[in-house]
């Protein structure tokens, strides 16, 4: 366990989130995989110098991201708070001397962050990817990460679909009320908060003035519960797992995650 309170707003320690969320992949193995390639796709279009990524996980973009002949940056930085996943990613920044990781909360790394770029926004794209909903505080985290966005920059912010198909079809079958509520796995994972499309566009775009709208993606189709779609991977195998993933694409508004880009003004 981290040896420091997380901030307000999270229910769960960093450390006991990567320990749950770890013991429970079956499906989020695909769900990654899907965010991943979304995530590559925006990197590859902006071709940012410079990246800050609050929260990497156990999947490293940046390592993706890096090997890439195409991409142009310079300098990727990953702020991540939960021991196992930042030591994993120190692990690799020893032989990729590009990425540098920073252990802490984005709303308590500023420390850390001014030591690598002074007092002056460093980062051309600003990717907060699967985290949000773990806190009940999301403009706290969200505006601790703008902070140090440069004018012009990119934000790119992705959560689970709360009008996803399976979610919709839970309602339909008179097993949830309504698509919001919290699942057994959001509460397992300490997860206040599931977003339709129009939340995340309202929460993020009114996080400062001057904030706009690139555009609003989906990814995924997922029809059924995620220990429902883990039955059904062997018999998917990897091209009935890229066939849903660009489905959610065809159908953004009702796929199992969503993701916005939104441009910082300057």
């Amino acid at each position: 366990m981290s040896h420091t309170l997380p901030p307000s707003g999270k229910p769960l320690d960093a450390d006991e989130y990567a320990a749950r969320h770890d013991a429970e992949l079956d499906f989020e193995s695909v769900c990654l995989t899907a965010r991943q390639q979304h995530n590559l796709a925006q990197v590859r279009a902006l071709q940012p110098a410079t990246v800050l990524e609050v929260g990497c996980g156990p999947e490293l973009l940046s390592l993706q991201a890096l090997a890439d002949p195409e991409h142009r940056i310079t300098q990727w930085v990953a702020v991540e708070p939960a021991q196992r996943w930042a030591d994993a990613a120190r692990a690799e920044s020893a032989r990729e001397p590009r990425l540098a990781v920073v252990h802490a909360y984005i709303e308590r790394a500023d420390a850390a962050l001014s030591a690598l770029w002074g007092n002056a926004p460093g980062a051309d794209l600003l990717i907060v990817s699967g985290v949000i909903h773990e806190t009940s505080e999301p403009e706290t985290l969200l505006r601790a990460g703008l902070r140090w966005l440069k004018p012009g920059g990119h934000l790119l912010v992705s959560v689970p679909n709360a009008l996803s198909f399976h979610r919709l079809l839970a309602v339909q079958m008179g097993l949830m009320e309504a698509p919001e509520v919290l699942s057994e796995r959001n509460r397992l994972l300490g997860q206040p908060r599931v977003y339709r499309p129009q939340d995340l566009r309202d929460l993020v775009l009114g996080l400062e003035p001057g904030l706009a709208e690139v555009a609003l993606d989906g990814y995924l189709f997922k029809p059924f519960t995620h220990a429902q779609m883990a039955t059904l991977l062997p018999s998917l195998g990897e091209p009935g797992v890229q066939g849903l993933i660009e489905l959610g694409r065809r159908f953004p508004m009702q796929a199992a995650e969503i993701a916005l880009l939104a441009r910082k003004a300057g």
